[in-house]
Formats: structure tokens, C-alpha cells, sequence
């Protein structure tokens, strides 16, 4: 499935039309903070992931949902993840182990 990158701002992704049900969802990624994913569901649902390769392992974390989050909000949330998680921190709040 094809992923479309842009810099997102708020006017652009409210202007984003729902996929159809044959397309069932569509992913956006953005270019400002390219970890940051978009994706919108043929039901209407719009979530913020943050989308991170972990030695060789891509994890999808999710963010949170749009409108309720702002382009800006998901961003800084995205940069605190990746911090967190460089310093061996994991999303449910525990400590990473190191082997």
C-alpha cells in the first residue's frame, strides 16, 4: 500500500477525503517529522502512529486521534517518544532491558 508524504499542517489533512471501502485505509507520512504517521480508515478514524525501526524491527506506536490531537501536539509527542525511547524507556513506562 502506497504511503504519500507531505508536510503536514492542520488545513491540509482536514481537507483529506475519506477512502472507500474497497481502499479501506490510507497512509500519509510527514516530511517535517518523518517518523510520524497518519492513517485514515474507510470509517472515518484518523490516527497519529509513531513509526520507529528498532534493530531491524519497525514498531507502530500510536499517538493518538485527530481532531482530538493537533498536528502540532502529535509532533511533540512523537519527539518525546523517541527520546524516551533512546534512553531505554518503552511506551508502557517501563525499562527496556539490554541483552
Amino acid at each position: 500500500m502506497p504511503v504519500t508524504v507531505f508536510k503536514f499542517t492542520q488545513s491540509a489533512l482536514n481537507k483529506i477525503k475519506v477512502p472507500t471501502k474497497e481502499e479501506n485505509i490510507i497512509q500519509f507520512r510527514n516530511t517535517k517529522e518523518r517518523n510520524l504517521l497518519l492513517i485514515i480508515s474507510y470509517t472515518g478514524f484518523r490516527r497519529f502512529y509513531l513509526l520507529i525501526n528498532i534493530g531491524g524491527i519497525y514498531y507502530k506506536i500510536k499517538i493518538g486521534t485527530s481532531p482530538d490531537l493537533t498536528v502540532k501536539e502529535a509532533r511533540k509527542n512523537v519527539m518525546k517518544l523517541k527520546k524516551d525511547i533512546a534512553n531505554g524507556i518503552t511506551s508502557n513506562g517501563g525499562k527496556t532491558q539490554d541483552k
